[in-house]
């Protein structure tokens, strides 16, 4: 991979990608399809390989479903399906609330539901949530609006303070996991090619910001140590697995390693995120109070909107993913402030609100849906799966040794890394989309993310949620008493604590 290649990393995750040749006129080929009737990603037309990830030109011509309900105008489908997937998040949010788990489990749920009633009933009015392109760009919106509301929540400083522990959790959170998949391919795949266990370990390297953030988010716990610990051990786990991909990815595809290539990547991923990182310390509140005091109203959210879509566009362009930019548009716009029509201030966190609250949801909606439960039918899918699972909840685990700091709550640092979703996805599909991966394997990482995506949140708030400040229900002390009697008192009292 040479530096003539980034251009063509656009909308690949980072992967470099030879430019197409033109087609020669032939016979038309059709997709192909199996016995469930979906999509089989990166095949095309007799036998030919395609790109896992890429997005048709086409509109909504895919889209059979629902006699009568979808209408021929693509906008009237759209419409339709947005209004169903934010009505299925809404009732899966609140179905998890009742049952006392995050809102992200009961999103998750309603997506794989939806996505699999096909395999149960034959009705086939939800396949839009795997054949619609424009669903799926609004859920991309939906985890860049997740990550910008992340950004602004967090305090960069203080993040700086826990920062050994957080690349040390990232570094345990890649290491333990590659191990034990190579010991995984050994025992399961031993036949397997380098190509097919490097994928297996990057896979099982992942984690997933967006879970883990949601639920911290839902407890009111972004200004934890843990949580600033998990942040940025997963903002950065991302960024290496993502640089790990582009390599075995180009390793794949020429047959070779190209140091050059991915030194380029990461070099020019690391002056990316230090160059954020220090404007975004020096001048981010500077920038924030000019725009509030100097700017229009109506302009304050134009700007808004083209540092987080122009950060989250120069992140994937230089081989990293949208939500590293997103996030930091969201560490350097955290000081912006506009007024409402009633005159009031209003924080970067309400002008985010309204977009959080109805897109995000879609993001998870989606991402449930592209779960294959007939993937679990599948005897060695489901032996393989269950063993890659164990693998990935142990190699996660293993991060809560990684913590330098002392008083933090480890087994919730090491639980928060545990979920694997859209890296881990991104991955599957781009080594299958390259025939690395084959339809055994494939299966067995949709259920390990699956399972860790679904088991995770509700350990996480267990385990968060456990430990409550001692409330004495009687004054630590009697009334009435001297001030040095009172400092007897309580010494006393806390020695016959101890």
């Amino acid at each position: 991979m040479s530096f003539l290649t980034l251009p063509f990393m656009i909308g690949n995750y980072g992967i470099p990608m030879e430019r197409p040749s033109p087609v020669a006129e032939g016979p038309e080929t059709t997709p192909r399809t199996d016995e469930t009737g979906y999509l089989v990603e990166g095949y095309g037309g007799e036998g030919e390989t395609v790109e896992a990830l890429e997005v048709p030109a086409a509109g909504l011509e895919d889209v059979e479903a629902g006699p009568g309900l979808w209408h021929t105008d693509p906008a009237d489908s759209v419409l339709l399906a947005i209004v169903i997937v934010v009505a299925a998040a809404k009732a899966g949010e609140e179905a998890a609330r009742r049952l006392g788990f995050p809102q992200v489990v009961g999103e998750l749920v309603m997506g794989i539901i939806l996505g699999n009633i096909f395999l149960f009933t034959g009705w086939n009015f939800f396949n839009f949530l795997h054949e619609m392109p424009f669903l799926k760009i609004l859920s991309e919106i939906g985890v860049i609006v997740l990550l910008l509301m992340v950004g602004v929540h967090t305090d960069l400083k203080a993040m700086l303070r826990v920062g050994l522990s957080a690349f040390l959790v990232a570094f345990g959170g890649i290491l333990a996991p590659a191990g034990l998949a190579y010991f995984i391919s050994y025992v399961f795949l031993p036949d397997a090619s380098i190509h097919t266990r490097l994928f297996l370990a990057a896979s099982l390297c992942a984690t997933s910001v967006a879970i883990k953030l949601k639920v911290f988010h839902e407890l009111g716990r972004l200004q934890t140590t843990e949580a600033r610990i998990v942040i940025g051990a997963a903002v950065i786990d991302d960024i290496l697995v993502l640089l790990i991909l582009a390599a075995i990815s180009g390793i794949a595809i020429t047959g070779q390693f190209s140091p050059a290539g991915v030194a380029v990547t990461g070099g020019a991923a690391v002056a990316f995120l230090l160059a954020l990182g220090v404007v975004s310390l020096r001048y981010g509140e500077v920038f924030g109070d000019f725009v509030t005091r100097k700017c229009p109203e109506g302009i304050k959210i134009f700007i808004i909107v083209v540092v987080c879509l122009g950060l989250a566009f120069l992140a994937e362009f230089i081989g990293l993913a949208t939500i590293v930019g997103a996030f930091s548009a969201g560490l350097f716009l955290r000081h912006v402030k506009a007024k409402s029509l009633m005159g009031k201030e209003r924080s970067m966190e309400e002008l985010i609100l309204p977009a959080y609250v109805v897109i995000v949801p879609i993001f998870f909606v989606f991402v449930g849906a592209q779960v294959r439960l007939d993937s679990f039918m599948n005897i060695d899918a489901v032996v393989l799966g269950l063993s890659i699972t164990v693998a990935a909840i142990v190699g996660k685990l293993f991060c809560s040794v990684c913590v330098v700091e002392k008083g933090v709550n480890r087994l919730a640092i090491g639980i928060a890394m545990i979920p694997r979703l859209e890296v881990a996805l991104i991955i599957a599909s781009v080594g299958k989309g390259l025939g690395v991966l084959g339809d055994t394997l494939f299966s067995a990482i949709i259920v390990m993310v699956a399972i860790t995506a679904i088991m995770s949140p509700p350990l996480l708030k267990l385990v968060l949620t456990r430990s409550k400040e001692f409330v004495p229900k009687r004054p630590l002390v009697p009334y009435r008493l001297s001030d040095e009697s009172r400092r007897e008192l309580l010494r006393s009292r806390q020695l016959g604590r101890r």
